[in-house]
């Protein structure tokens, strides 16, 4: 276990955007160092080099492990390798942070579900939006009851990222698996499921105006197994927006309540679950608890935080790899609907 002289010792699987950030929080972040990284291509080794020279770096998973003493994996390589890297970490009984989505399919991941089953082994998927003040306050909010019976519930997931054909692993679909559900649109999916539970079955329609093989546009009414319905849009082709911009809008009975990334707007009609009647508002300021260190956003500090505080205490960690398989079986039903001319599919939750 860390002390102050002995942080937690991480390795980085994918020296791509994600994994460099994730370097430099981990790295940052005083009961953790990053000792090792594993990148096929060696490229970002100078850089990262240069940043601390201690930092090993390896071709390969197994070699890593093979060389170094690691404490905790931060999974940041393309998906469609997410599920080999996680399954060499439960091999080795190394607790791992895994960024989203899980993989490919469902099924694709299935065996880690089943490797996990008898194990005590931290592990979390990077849904990052559950760390965001905001949407982290909706759930204390909907939690209190103060809305009453939930009617419905709508969301929205829009960014400025692709308007002509995309190049990269992340824009074919044999390594990213989809295109803006899976990616952008899961973290709408996690949230949504965080608040209201698993979904049941899906009815969707996709299009695809850049990105041949995947979606850039995508439109799916969800209905949960509580019985609840609603929906969600999201696209990576709107403008004007330059950062991903979620937004989630639920009605109930007595009132509704309102969250984006910066803002959230609570309307009751009578008092409720220690809420008052009228309008109460919360700007990101607001709500903002300070973080050690900002990278890319506290977000993922707080995600980071959680995840090393996992391995100190050797416990389980939310959002984790069977609620990522959820959200997994939400996406590949949308397509599968999709491609039926949005007919409806259900999900078969005894999967997991």
């Amino acid at each position: 276990m860390s002390t102050k002289k002995n942080p937690l010792r991480i390795g980085i699987i994918g020296l791509g955007r994600m994994g460099l950030m994730h370097a430099a929080i981990f790295n940052s972040l005083p009961n953790s160092t990053v000792v090792a990284a594993v990148d096929p291509s060696m490229f970002p080794a100078k850089p990262l080099g240069s940043l601390n020279p201690s930092i090993k770096i390896y071709k390969n998973i197994s070699k890593m492990f093979d060389k170094e003493n690691i404490d905790g994996v931060v999974i940041a390589s393309p998906v469609g390798y997410h599920v080999e890297n996680a399954n060499e970490c439960i091999k080795r009984g190394v607790p791992f942070l895994m960024e989203k989505p899980l993989s490919l399919s469902a099924k694709d991941a299935l065996p880690l579900v089943d490797g996990l089953e008898n194990t005590a082994l931290p592990n979390m998927i990077g849904y990052m939006a559950r760390n965001i003040d905001s949407f982290a306050k909706g759930k204390e909010i909907l939690d209190s009851g103060c809305l009453g019976n939930i009617q419905t519930v709508k969301g929205t997931v829009y960014v400025s990222q692709l308007f002509k054909k995309g190049k990269g692993w992340r824009y074919d679909p044999k390594i990213a698996g989809g295109g803006v559900l899976l990616s952008q649109g899961s973290h709408l999916i996690d949230l949504l499921t965080w608040y209201f539970g698993s979904v049941a079955r899906v009815n969707s329609d996709i299009l695809s105006v850049y990105s041949p093989g995947i979606e850039d546009f995508a439109h799916v009414m969800l209905n949960f197994e509580s019985g609840l319905k609603g929906w969600i849009d999201a696209s990576w082709s709107v403008r004007f927006k330059r950062k991903m911009e979620l937004n989630i809008d639920i009605l109930g009975d007595n009132g509704s309540l309102i969250i984006t990334d910066d803002t959230l707007q609570l309307f009751l009609d009578n008092e409720n679950g220690g809420w008052p009647a009228g309008k109460s508002y919360f700007s990101a300021n607001d709500l903002f608890t300070g973080v050690y260190v900002d990278i890319g956003g506290a977000k993922f500090t707080y995600q980071a935080q959680k995840f090393l505080n996992a391995i100190e205490n050797n416990k389980t960690v939310e959002p984790d790899i069977k609620q990522g398989v959820h959200v997994q079986q939400v996406v590949d039903a949308s397509y599968e609907s999709a491609s039926k001319m949005g007919e409806p599919v259900v999900i078969n939750l005894l999967n997991i």
